[in-house]
């Protein structure tokens, strides 16, 4: 075997051990020490991964296989399991010493979150169409036990919703990968384990039946868009956001949607060469366009902090699968681009809403006020966040949304465009209104005025640099990779 597969089975590893050596001991430091450590090595590895494949293509370990689309996905469940570990130090003093989380609950807790980072990472190293669903459903069960943590009334509650709406979903997801192996296999001459493999049936999918492939992926679509948070199937998504610890909301809305998201790029890359792009292309600017329109009502309208981000990536996860649906060159760097850049920024203002819960003892956005004056560090990154997420220049996310905006006008939907333009606009009125709310104003009586953790506002630090980063200047090596990644999915 070689070094990169043998990389490629030791990354989900990785966090597996690390969960389970967390279990013996109790010491907070002793968990927050193995919980950054073993971020860091994962973030190692996800790297060194992406340099060989930047090198010498593809590295494949049996039903694991890591391409030029994986990559920007490994890179951000890294880097997001980097800075949520580094926040969840000083995040996790605050919350044992109010009760939030119980000492003897501590190493459970940080045993999950591992869990639940190795599935992420096999959902994305997954060749294997089938290992690819398992391990979907593999982060539904320690997600929502994440969810539901806190173990009070509307975080159970979440978390059966959560439960019972993705597994449902996600079952159309499993019928639609058994038709898409029955079109595989059919055009192999017989059953056969390579069509099950996602190369092989990628690189056969000009042969197969259109009419199973069809079908197949609308299924697909159906089932992993549930998992991705796409409307009208996103129904679990703001409550499971609200109520999950504020490290897991972030991981959830940052991490999990987009390995969602990969497996139906995976999909839209077979149905593209099965049955061409106008069926898996118009039915993603459909779900696409549908997400963001239902979500900006809520948007608006929205009191509950978390809920609010929760909607706006119903929001995010439309404006992926539009540019999607756009299509080619531009369209998909795009998307993909985007992926990178939501993922970054919700990580942020997840973690900036919750340092103003823990002071503010509320996650009512009427309740939040004069964040600036209390902690003017978490009160600047409240509204360095929430611009950036509303698509402010310079920010990362204007960078990605001006490009899926070219790409549909470049694709002749003007129409789509423009009602895209308008839900963005009355979307970004309401953000900003809610997040120039939580900043200004008068403080309430009682709230903690003390500075941000020194851990949880370096995590924040570090989120808001890289948005303002790529929102001025684009790597070189990050432009190789996602064209490199459309490369992928274009075929």
């Amino acid at each position: 075997m070689t070094v990169g597969g043998l990389l490629v089975w030791l990354l989900p590893l990785v966090p597996v051990t690390t969960g389970l050596i967390m279990l013996l001991t109790r010491d907070r430091r002793v968990l927050a020490a193995l919980d950054v450590g073993g971020a860091l090595v994962v973030l190692a590895m996800s790297v060194a991964l992406a340099g060989q494949v930047g090198e010498s293509g593809p590295v494949a370990a049996g039903p694991l296989r890591v391409d030029a689309l994986a990559v920007p996905f490994l890179l951000l469940v890294g880097f997001l399991a980097v800075t949520t570990a580094i926040y969840t130090v000083g995040w996790m003093r605050g919350q044992l010493a109010h009760g939030g989380i119980t000492p003897g609950a501590l190493r459970y807790y940080h045993a999950l979150v591992q869990g639940f980072i190795a599935t992420m990472l096999v959902t994305i190293l997954a060749d294997n169409l089938g290992i690819l669903w398992i391990a979907m459903e593999g982060t539904t069960i320690t997600s929502a036990i994440l969810v539901g943590f806190h173990g009070h009334g509307h975080g159970l509650e979440a978390a059966w919703k959560y439960i019972i709406v993705t597994t449902i979903g996600i079952s159309f997801g499993l019928f639609g990968t058994v038709l898409i192996y029955a079109a595989a296999a059919h055009a192999q001459g017989g059953v056969s384990t390579d069509a099950m493999s996602w190369a092989n049936v990628a690189s056969i999918s000009s042969s197969m039946d259109p009419g199973i492939v069809r079908i197949g992926f609308i299924f697909v679509l159906v089932g992993y868009g549930t998992k991705a948070g796409l409307a009208p199937m996103h129904m679990w998504l703001p409550d499971a956001h609200s109520q999950a610890p504020t490290p897991v909301s972030a991981l959830l809305s940052g991490a999990l949607l987009k390995c969602a998201l990969l497996g139906i790029i995976r999909f839209h890359t077979i149905a593209m060469g099965a049955c061409g792009p106008e069926l898996s292309s118009g039915l993603l600017i459909l779900f696409g366009i549908v997400s963001v329109l239902v979500a900006a009502p809520f948007i608006l309208a929205q009191r509950d902090i978390k809920r609010l981000l929760g909607y706006s990536s119903v929001e995010h996860i439309g404006i992926i699968a539009l540019a999607l649906g756009f299509g080619g060159e531009l369209g998909t760097y795009a998307a993909l681009l985007h992926v990178l850049n939501h993922g970054v920024t919700k990580a942020l203002v997840f973690c900036v809403a919750g340092d103003a819960i823990g002071r503010y003892g509320s996650r009512d956005v009427n309740a939040i006020r004069g964040l600036l004056r209390v902690a003017p560090w978490a009160g600047t990154l409240l509204m360095v966040g929430t611009l950036a997420l509303a698509g402010t220049p310079p920010s990362s996310v204007f960078i990605s949304e001006l490009l899926i905006l070219r790409a549909g006008i470049g694709a002749g939907q003007l129409v789509v465009v423009a009602l895209l333009l308008l839900a963005m606009l009355a979307i970004f009125a309401g953000l900003v209104h809610q997040a120039g709310r939580m900043a200004y104003g008068e403080p309430p009586a009682g709230v903690v005025r003390r500075g941000s953790p020194a851990t949880m506002l370096a995590a924040m630090l570090l989120l808001a640099a890289l948005i303002l980063m790529l929102g001025v200047f684009m790597p070189a090596g990050l432009d190789r990779m996602l064209t490199s990644a459309v490369e992928v999915v274009l075929g």
